[in-house]
């Protein structure tokens, strides 16, 4: 089933690429005991890798690029009994952009929130940009992260040779404000759409598991400064539940699209 979200004269589609499937160590502090339905029967709890598609009036982008096509096997050193066989995979983003009725070529830009693999996929496919119209923006303080992680770096110098980057800040992005939100990773960012006295945030990976909505002591294993996540997490969600402001996290489901209630706890946003 499509899920999207009309945000003013915006409407906002979630894009399924793929799953990965996490172990409970992937979320140092987090017990699942007090989370209960999370975790599936082998044990991992189920993500969603995909991106956001946003069409309006500042034309047709999306928010990160999925992992591309992708079959990353589960780490022999962490699997179980009844453990599955693939820690991710994807490669579904361009059967969901046919399903949305859009092609690459109708993509003018793709907003990056942070440089890992599963958020880059697509940007390019055989060589050349899989989005050939589209200008592909992201935070230039984590390229430097490149240098140990080469699926990631080998796209990203690809789409440089290419000409199709910019780093935030070289250019303004009609209808989206950027804001610049490290922690998770060095340019991580978090991405506003504002429209018809609506806002949503694209929040990337800084929220990661529903129960950080209210521990602070939960983690997730590639953050690159768990203090500066935790303090930007509480900050931005104590604002979001003040001012009603949406929430779109890459890879939480039911709901994809949240708000925040007076007693701090998660509701469908319509």
């Amino acid at each position: 089933m499509t899920e999207m979200i009309t945000i003013g004269d915006y409407t906002v589609t979630v894009l399924r690429d793929g799953s990965s499937y996490l172990p409970p160590s992937f979320y140092p502090g987090a017990d699942f005991s007090r989370f209960p339905g999370l975790l599936g029967a082998d044990g991992t709890y189920e993500i969603r890798l995909g991106a956001h598609l946003v069409r309006g009036p500042a034309g047709t982008f999306l928010i990160d690029a999925g992992a591309g096509e992708l079959a990353l096997p589960f780490p022999a050193e962490l699997a179980g009994e009844n453990s599955p066989a693939h820690l991710a995979r994807a490669g579904n983003l361009p059967a969901a952009l046919t399903e949305a009725g859009v092609t690459p070529g109708d993509i003018d830009a793709v907003l990056i929130t942070h440089l890992h693999l599963d958020h880059v996929g697509w940007i390019m496919k055989d060589g050349a940009p899989y989005f050939p119209n589209a200008v592909v923006h992201y935070g230039a303080e984590d390229w430097a992260l490149l240098d140990g992680d080469e699926p990631t770096r080998e796209i990203m110098e690809a789409a440089e040779k290419a000409g199709v980057l910019r780093p935030y800040g070289t250019e303004d992005l009609p209808g989206v404000r950027v804001m610049s939100v490290p922690g998770h990773t060095p340019g991580h960012v978090v991405i506003e759409l504002a429209s018809g006295g609506r806002r949503l945030w694209f929040t990337g990976d800084l929220l990661q598991l529903p129960g950080q909505l209210t521990d602070r002591d939960i983690h997730f294993v590639t953050d690159a400064d768990r203090g500066l996540a935790t303090a930007a997490r509480a900050r931005l969600l104590a604002q979001a539940k003040r001012e009603g402001i949406v929430i779109a996290a890459a890879h939480l489901g039911d709901p994809s699209f949240r708000l925040i209630a007076a007693d701090d706890s998660w509701i469908p946003a319509r």
